[in-house]
Formats: structure tokens, sequence, C-alpha cells
């Protein structure tokens, strides 16, 4: 028996055989525009997220150099008759410039070290949050509280004096003086130079007590914008 063969028909072909593998097709143009639209969409919502969490860091790392700034005070208090150190508010500008006080960040150097002999203080005293260039002009992103320049560590720091004096009904004079003291508790020692970690509504800076704790001052009255 004679078998007659059938000429070769590519229509007969399954059409994924004819390159020899599955054919690919391409996205359509509204298939991009919905995976760009998903992809906006998670980043709008994951970035403050990030956001937040980089500044919460930011925070977190601010507080526990404060801490240290704090020890040091007191290691350095220790070592000079229980008193704390006399620097200025701000050495670019001092309050007395034929007699200016030496930098917070010098005079604490010795108990948390320095890097080379720059200008700049140690790391420490750099806020992650400080752009405004003040550890590199003042050596130091965080205020020195000269309120408290030279007292004693032990006998709490004097908010100012009070005096007054009148006279009785019956002629005899009196007078009354005295000194407002806070305790350890509510004594700042450092805190940042400005408001470098907003908390809307209200904003505060951190700061170390002398007790050796670290919290916000709170900025009464001002506004964050």
């Amino acid at each position: 028996m004679i078998h007659i063969r059938k000429p070769f028909d590519m229509n007969t072909i399954p059409r994924y055989l004819h390159f020899g593998h599955a054919r690919k097709q391409a996205f359509t143009l509204t298939e991009l525009l919905v995976a760009v639209a998903i992809i906006g969409t998670l980043a709008a919502l994951l970035l403050p997220a990030l956001s937040r969490a980089k500044s919460q860091g930011r925070n977190v790392v601010c507080v526990g150099q404060l801490r240290q700034l704090g020890m040091a005070t007191r290691l350095y208090a220790e070592d000079d008759n229980n008193k704390l150190p006399a620097a200025e508010l701000l050495p670019s500008d001092p309050f007395n410039p034929a007699r200016p006080l030496p930098r917070i960040c010098d005079v604490l150097a010795p108990y948390v070290g320095k890097l080379g002999a720059t200008n700049s203080g140690a790391p420490v005293f750099k806020c992650p949050a400080d752009n405004d260039w003040f550890f590199e002009v003042e050596g130091s992103s965080y205020q020195w509280d000269t309120a408290i320049n030279g007292k004693r560590m032990d006998l709490g720091a004097s908010l100012g004096s009070f005096w007054s004096s009148g006279t009785t009904t019956n002629g005899e004079t009196w007078s009354t003086n005295g000194t407002v003291v806070q305790n350890a508790v509510s004594i700042p020692l450092l805190l940042d130079y400005d408001n470098f970690h907003p908390r809307p509504p209200q904003s505060g800076k951190n700061t170390v007590y002398m007790d050796g704790h670290a919290a916000t001052f709170e900025l009464a009255g001002i506004a964050v914008q």
C-alpha cells in the first residue's frame, strides 16, 4: 500500500510552536499605568512612616548623648570640689569679649574623648538633627546653662534673690530677703540650641538635668509651623 505524504501546511502548526517556545506578551499601556499608580500609592504611604522612624531615631541618639554629657558634667564636678563648669552660652559671641569663658565642649573634652586637634567638639556634642551648624560654629549642638556657672552641684541652682522692706503700722521697719533655689531634678545642664526635634503642636528641646535624667523641656507658647 502506497502512502501519499500530505504537503506541509504551516497553518496546521500551533502558534506557540512557530518560534520554538511560548510567545511572550508585552504589558499594555493601561497595565503599566495601573502598576505605576500602585507603586506611587505605596510610596506615599510608606515615606511618611519612614521619615517619622528616622526622626525618632535621631531623637533617641540625641537623648542618649545628652545623658553621656550629664554624666561627664558630674565627673567634672567630682574632680573640682563639686563645682560645676563655667562656660559661654554662645562661644562665637562671648558675654565679655575681653575675658571669654571656655566652650563647654572644651571643658568636658577630657571626660567624653575628642578625636584629633580640631575646632569642633567630640562627636557626642553633635546632635544628628543639627542642620544649623551649631556644632561646627560653637563646638556643640547643646547649649550650656550659664545660670549654674561655677555653682556647687550639691546646693542646687539659685534662680534669683528677693528683698523687700517696709514700715509697720506702729512705725517699726521690717525687711525680708531670700533666694529661690531649684532641686537637681529640675535644673537643666545642657539642652538643644535650637528646635532640632519638632513635636507638633507643642515643641520642646531635649534636655539633660542635674540628676542625670534627660527629657523634653517644653517650649510653651511657641507655635510650630
